[in-house]
């Protein structure tokens, strides 16, 4: 009996497993109240070495190493800021931008709550995310800080887009 069971239970493991490979097989029977609009095609985790890419920028910028960035950007960027312009260009501008950015401030520091690297699989496209709070030492003597989602798109090795959306953290009473 114990040699029956045991053969089954191989049986079934392995069946599990070759099914969830079958690309074949119908993948969720679920049923969600909305579409997405860009996707819902997702493999997770996808590409570690790219989010290990984003936060090697994240670290630089936060340092102010901004020159040790330049080799992890396309030649033409895209960066959607939170103040809703977009600046799409040269890397070197973005990089004179980011330079600009940083100069008004005595330090800076951010607390990555998560990342994820994500595959989109019906657009064949890679993407970091990121959730952190930052926290900005301003010459001033002031400080901001905020909560902060990044979406970072890598193409051909290389950062092509990111956005950064950000809010105040709640104030305690």
């Amino acid at each position: 009996m114990k040699k029956i069971l045991f053969t089954a239970s191989i049986i079934l493991a392995v069946s599990s497993c070759s099914m969830k490979n079958d690309p074949n097989r119908a993948i969720g029977t679920l049923s969600y109240a909305y579409k997405a609009t860009y996707s819902s095609d997702i493999t997770v985790p996808s590409h570690p070495e790219y989010a290990q890419m984003v936060l090697k920028i994240w670290k630089m910028f936060e340092s102010n190493k901004i020159d040790s960035m330049r080799q992890y950007y396309a030649d033409t960027v895209t960066y959607d800021p939170p103040d809703g312009h977009r600046f799409h260009g040269k890397k070197d501008d973005l990089l004179s931008y980011a330079a600009k950015d940083i100069s008004g401030l005595d330090s800076m520091r951010f607390d990555i709550s998560t990342w994820q690297s994500v595959h989109i699989n019906d657009k064949n496209e890679d993407w970091v995310y990121i959730w952190a709070t930052e926290r900005r030492y301003n010459k001033d003597g002031t400080t901001d800080t905020f909560l902060m989602q990044e979406q970072w798109q890598i193409i051909n090795n290389k950062v092509a887009y990111f956005n950064l959306y950000r809010a105040s953290p709640v104030k305690n009473n």
